[in-house]
C-alpha cells in the first residue's frame, strides 16, 4: 500500500525560494505532493529553481515593496488555483551589519525593510489568500532565528532586531487568526550551511569554532530545516499554532 504524501494536494508560496532554506523547502514541498510557487527577488535563480521542481512556478518580487508583494501573491494564487500554505522566509544577512555605534542607518533600514517589513507584507497578502481558501488546514510559517531571542550574534544588530520583530509578529498573528482556523507558527534554524554563512565555511578555524558551540557538533543543512517546515505545514501539526519549532542541533537548549 502506498502511503499518502505529507502535503498531497496542498498549494504553497515560499519567499526567498531561489536558494538556501527557501529552495530546499520548495523541493521538499514538491516531493511531498504540494504545488509550489517560488518567490524571490533574483529573476534567473528563481526561474532555474522553479524549473527544477515538478510543477514549480517562479515569481519575481521585492518583498520590501507592498505593490510587488500584492501582485506576486495574486498571480501565485491564480496560478495555483488557491493558496493554503504561506512560508515567509526571505531575509538578508549583510556583511556590513554591525554593532549599534558603527551601524549605518541605510544598512539598518535595508535589513529591517527586508527581514521584518518583508515578512509583514508577505503575511498581509498571504493571509488574505488564506482567508479566501476553503482548505481544511491553512498555515502561515515564518522563518525565525535564535538571534531574535538571545544576543548570540554580536555585530549583527540589525539582523538580530529584525528577527526579534518577526517572532513578535508571528505570535500576535497566531492569536489574530486562530478563530479563522489559520495556524501561524515559526521555524527556527540554527547554524545552517547556506549562502549567508559562506564566509564561515570558507574559514576552517571559524567553522570549527562555530561547530564547537553546537551540541551536535556540526551545521545543519537546508534539507533538514525543510523537513521540519513540511511537517509544521502539514495537517499532522494541525493543533500547533503560535509555536516556534527549533532545528538547531541543540544550540538554544544547552
Amino acid at each position: 500500500m502506498t502511503s499518502k504524501l505529507l502535503l498531497e494536494g496542498r498549494k504553497a508560496i515560499i519567499t526567498g525560494a531561489a536558494n538556501g532554506i527557501g529552495f530546499a523547502t520548495a523541493v521538499r514541498f514538491g516531493a511531498e505532493g504540494a504545488a509550489v510557487a517560488l518567490l524571490d527577488c533574483e529573476p534567473e535563480p528563481v526561474r532555474r529553481a522553479a524549473a527544477s521542481i515538478s510543477g514549480g512556478q517562479a515569481f519575481v518580487v521585492d518583498v520590501r515593496d507592498e505593490c510587488e508583494v500584492e501582485a506576486a501573491v495574486a498571480k501565485a494564487e491564480q496560478a495555483l488555483s488557491g493558496i493554503d500554505i504561506v512560508i515567509a522566509n526571505a531575509a538578508i544577512e549583510p556583511p556590513d551589519d554591525d554593532r549599534a555605534d558603527r551601524l549605518a542607518i541605510a544598512v539598518w533600514r535595508r535589513v529591517i525593510d527586508t527581514n521584518l517589513t518583508g515578512v509583514f507584507l508577505t503575511a498581509k497578502f498571504g493571509l488574505k489568500a488564506l482567508l479566501r481558501s476553503s482548505a481544511a488546514d491553512r498555515v502561515l510559517i515564518c522563518t525565525v532565528s535564535p538571534t531574535g531571542i538571545r544576543g548570540s550574534a554580536p555585530g549583527q544588530d540589525a539582523y538580530s532586531t529584525s528577527k526579534a520583530g518577526v517572532l513578535g509578529l508571528m505570535r500576535v498573528m497566531a492569536n489574530d487568526y486562530a478563530a479563522d482556523g489559520i495556524r501561524v507558527n515559526g521555524v527556527m534554524p540554527g547554524f545552517t550551511d547556506t549562502r549567508a554563512n559562506a564566509a564561515i565555511f570558507a574559514d576552517p578555524a571559524k567553522l570549527a569554532a562555530v561547530n564547537a558551540s553546537v551540541p551536535l557538533g556540526r551545521a545543519g543543512t537546508p534539507a533538514e530545516v525543510a523537513a521540519l517546515m513540511a511537517w509544521v505545514a502539514s495537517s499532522e501539526a494541525r493543533y500547533a499554532t503560535g509555536a516556534v519549532f527549533v532545528v538547531d542541533g541543540g544550540m538554544t537548549a544547552i
